[in-house]
């Protein structure tokens, strides 16, 4: 499997806004980047998806356009493309412009860094 097509495998269940798979896909260190919350780090953006979760609110659907991949060392990689997602809960879309810093630990790409800017 090539480089773009393992980090999509990784990085498209996370709009699936499971908190589980966010916890898994994370390194404990990570930090994310989003509008409407700021700068957040692991453990903060994790608790805001489990109430996310607990308050129903889950992607309906999502696309990815504009998928750009680079290798920004062996085991550092950058993920960039534009999505357009609904929330269940919502009859329109949004899009977003989005990047996510790859590293590899323990033979495993995890996310270490991810943005999100509103187009």
């Amino acid at each position: 499997m090539d480089l773009e097509h393992e980090l999509l495998a990784i990085e498209r269940p996370l709009w699936t806004n499971d908190a589980a798979i966010y916890e898994s896909s994370l390194v404990e260190d990570a930090v994310l980047v989003f509008a409407e919350t700021g700068v957040m780090r692991r453990e903060p953006a994790l608790a805001a998806i489990r109430q996310e979760n607990a308050d129903g609110r889950r992607w309906a659907e999502v696309q990815f356009d504009d998928v750009l991949t680079l290798r920004l060392a062996q085991d550092a990689a950058l993920l960039t493309y534009r999505a357009t997602a609904r929330w269940a809960s919502a009859s329109s879309r949004i899009a977003v412009l989005a990047s996510s810093v790859y590293v590899r630990r323990d033979g495993r790409w995890k996310v270490a860094f991810h943005q999100q800017t509103p187009v």
